[in-house]
């Protein structure tokens, strides 16, 4: 099967938003998930929760704001149900927009700057690299709490 890089980019969206599904099972499991959700790595950081509903926002981002779709809003403080609810109206808005016109241009905001780039290279450069890095300090987070996660619990691939 081949594989078009427009595709690569709508299945790497879809998969990660999986491991932050995962991430979300594997704090059900914890009895002080929301102590863990409150870690900050940083004082001036965002905490665990956020990091992670960021993240899963991260998901429509990338694939709704091309298409004018709606993007659903994170409910603070983060707590697994809204974490939840989040999660699941992001997949289904995912599921219910159409797929991106990878010409058309986007015109978003990144921290203060005011930025216009093809969907392409919006999904690429931007969507993607933020879901990740959001996914990674929540990650980070949860471990530095005392979860037990591995590299395959944040990339889905790994199996040792």
């Amino acid at each position: 099967m081949t594989l078009t890089a427009e595709a690569a980019l709508v299945r790497s969206v879809v998969h990660y938003l999986g491991q932050a599904e995962h991430l979300l099972a594997k704090l059900e499991c914890e009895p002080e998930a929301k102590a863990l959700l409150a870690i900050q790595l940083a004082p001036d950081s965002f905490d665990t929760g956020f990091h992670l509903a960021v993240a899963i926002q991260f998901a429509a981002r990338a694939l709704c704001q091309p298409v004018g779709a709606d993007i659903p809003e994170i409910e603070e403080p983060c707590s697994l149900t809204s974490l939840r609810n989040l999660h699941s109206a992001v997949a289904e808005a995912i599921v219910k927009a159409p797929r991106p016109d990878w010409t058309v241009n986007v015109k978003h905001t990144a921290g203060e700057a005011q930025l216009e780039q093809s969907s392409a290279d919006y999904v690429a450069r931007f969507a993607l690299p933020n879901m990740l890095f959001h996914l990674t300090m929540a990650y980070a987070g949860l471990r530095h709490g005392g979860v037990r996660l591995g590299k395959a619990d944040f990339d889905g691939q790994h199996e040792y």
